[in-house]
């Protein structure tokens, strides 16, 4: 074996040190920011319950039954649901909660999927003693959520309320995707093979914004506005994210030519078949982003219209006694935009 030259031992032990102290910097940098959001959470709101030996946060209010569980969408904490949780909790049991990773909820020991959030759910509702049967409301892609829950857990759920629901048959422009899914597949492949050791070496935080301005939020005072911010912003909630996005994706590998980029829930809510009687309300958003190019406003159009009358129709078709009601004023988060119409379809499910 050809012996390293001298002159080079000087140089590489140099890069070796640079490396380890970098390393060290960052694993250092991520334990004080964690130690950091820690001290800076807000103080909870709900309680802590104990699922399988972690921590998971539930709040519910009111009296009654059936009791309604609201899922998120996207990553968005459960106190998203502000605007309506107390709303409806003025006329039965009403409860949100805060996924694995996300608020006030401890991480997921594995990468999520569709059975681990709903089986954290069913395992959080009952060690809570929240007695069956429950309407489930589910916003974007916690409607594919809920419908799994159902499949799963058909004996407690007694109706369901989908909030402008993902479908997993949804073709968006390409425009309308999110970053990861623009991505090629070798450029996710190496996001995902490089985010573990982001995680834990401090980039991921480096590279979220230090901060931002609480941001207006229709339904939200100034003060709630930025509780919800703080809870968006943690780190680990998009690190949880990315992490659920990769193992469902073969790292990244696999790029879904529809649905909504995580094809093993998407999967999972197709699999999830019909609900029989049980009653359904379908709230659609009217209203829809469209671009300033004449192009891209036209794809936008056409989408929605295959959004409106073809994908969320046929999601009211789960039920006989389905019903779709299509929200004029609304964007896609209705429960911002017109949280009474939100808490009128559950009133109407739950009666």
């Amino acid at each position: 074996m050809a012996k390293i030259p001298r002159w080079f031992k000087i140089p590489l032990l140099m890069l070796l040190v640079a490396i380890l102290a970098v390393l060290t910097v960052g694993f250092v940098y991520e334990q004080v920011g964690r130690a950091h959001d820690a001290r800076n959470l807000p103080p909870r709101i709900g309680r802590a319950v104990n699922v399988n030996g972690r921590s998971m946060n539930l709040y519910c209010s009111g009296e009654g039954t059936p009791t309604v569980i609201f899922e998120s969408g996207g990553d968005e904490p459960g106190y998203s649901w502000l605007p309506v949780q107390p709303k409806v909790a003025q006329f039965t049991r009403a409860c949100w909660y805060d996924r694995a990773g996300i608020g006030w909820s401890d991480p997921p020991p594995q990468p999520r999927t569709s059975a681990s959030i709903t089986g954290d759910l069913h395992e959080l509702l009952r060690a809570a003693g929240e007695k069956p049967p429950y309407v489930l409301v589910g916003a974007s892609v916690g409607g594919e959520y809920v419908r799994v829950f159902a499949a799963r857990f058909p004996a407690e759920v007694a109706g369901m309320v989908l909030v402008d629901s993902s479908h997993p048959d949804q073709h968006e422009p390409a425009f309308m995707l999110g970053p990861m899914n623009r991505m090629s597949s070798t450029e996710r492949r190496l996001i995902c093979a490089a985010t573990p050791l982001a995680v834990r070496f401090g980039l991921l935080r480096f590279l979220l914004p230090r901060s931002r301005q609480s941001s207006a939020t229709p339904g939200f005072t100034a003060e709630e506005a930025r509780i919800l911010n703080t809870l968006e912003d943690q780190p680990r909630s998009v690190a949880a994210a990315g992490e659920q996005s990769c193992a469902a994706t073969r790292g990244g590998a696999v790029i879904e030519e529809g649905g909504t980029g995580n094809p093993e829930v998407d999967g999972a809510a197709r699999r999830a078949g019909i609900l029989d009687d049980r009653p359904l309300v379908v709230l659609t958003a009217g209203r829809y982003f469209a671009p300033d190019d004449p192009l891209m406003a036209k794809e936008a159009a056409n989408f929605h219209d295959v959004w409106v009358h073809q994908l969320q129709a046929s999601l009211a078709r789960l039920s006989t006694r389905g019903r779709q009601i299509v929200v004029e004023n609304a964007g896609h988060v209705i429960e911002y935009d017109a949280p009474d119409r939100v808490v009128d379809a559950v009133r109407d499910v739950v009666q």
